[in-house]
């Protein structure tokens, strides 16, 4: 009988690609897991020694994990730092905080894997992307380019936009976690709000 395993040829990326898909999909979950490479490879439709091809340990594909996640943050920030369409900047910065605060609040290993990690080396026989550096993407430069896209806009006002992107991250971290012990979302979502609003706004003189 011929499985959907053996009718699938993959090239060594796309199946790197498939086993830390396979990983996001399960630390999303908040699934109480044993065996992760067990539980990632059959998720992935993939023989359980395939994990091995691609990385060393488990904690070398959280390493991949948080990688691939932090460059999802980073390549939606810089699409909208370059973007040539008029953009709603405030009623896309009340977006982007609801969802990262609650992608943060949500139960399961996601975010604890992303930001509750140290990344391992990686593996020297794992494929790798040409433009992966060794400390991972910049997600605070990311945000602070998408903010100076909206101060010379004139969305906001101008203030430094790394010192910016660096307090509104640790806003929306603290604002998850408290969400995630048990606080009131709508609460914390409407002191975000106003926060930013108060700081970010521009002086009616401007």
């Amino acid at each position: 009988m011929v499985t959907s395993r053996s009718r699938r040829r993959l090239s060594p990326e796309a199946r790197r690609g498939e086993l830390i898909d396979a990983a996001i999909r399960l630390l999303d979950s908040g699934q109480d897991v044993t065996n992760w490479v067990q539980a990632v490879t059959a998720e992935a439709d993939a023989a359980k020694g395939t994990f091995y091809v691609y990385f060393s340990s488990w904690e070398e594909m959280v390493a991949a994990v948080r990688d691939r996640v932090l460059r999802d943050y980073v390549d939606r920030f810089h699409r909208l730092a370059e973007s040539t369409e008029p953009i709603d900047w405030w009623a896309t910065l009340d977006a982007e905080c609801a969802a990262a605060i609650g992608v943060i609040a949500r139960p399961g290993g996601l975010h604890a894997a992303v930001f509750h990690s140290k990344p391992a080396p990686t593996s020297a026989s794992a494929p790798t992307s040409a433009s992966a550096d060794e400390e991972g993407p910049d997600i605070i430069a990311a945000i602070a380019k998408a903010l100076r896209r909206g101060m010379d806009d004139g969305a906001f006002r101008e203030v430094d936009p790394h010192i910016a992107a660096t307090l509104l991250f640790t806003v929306l971290h603290s604002a998850g976690d408290a969400i995630a012990a048990g606080e009131r979302s709508q609460v914390w979502l409407e002191a975000v709000r106003d926060l930013n609003r108060h700081w970010l706004a521009p002086s009616p003189t401007q």
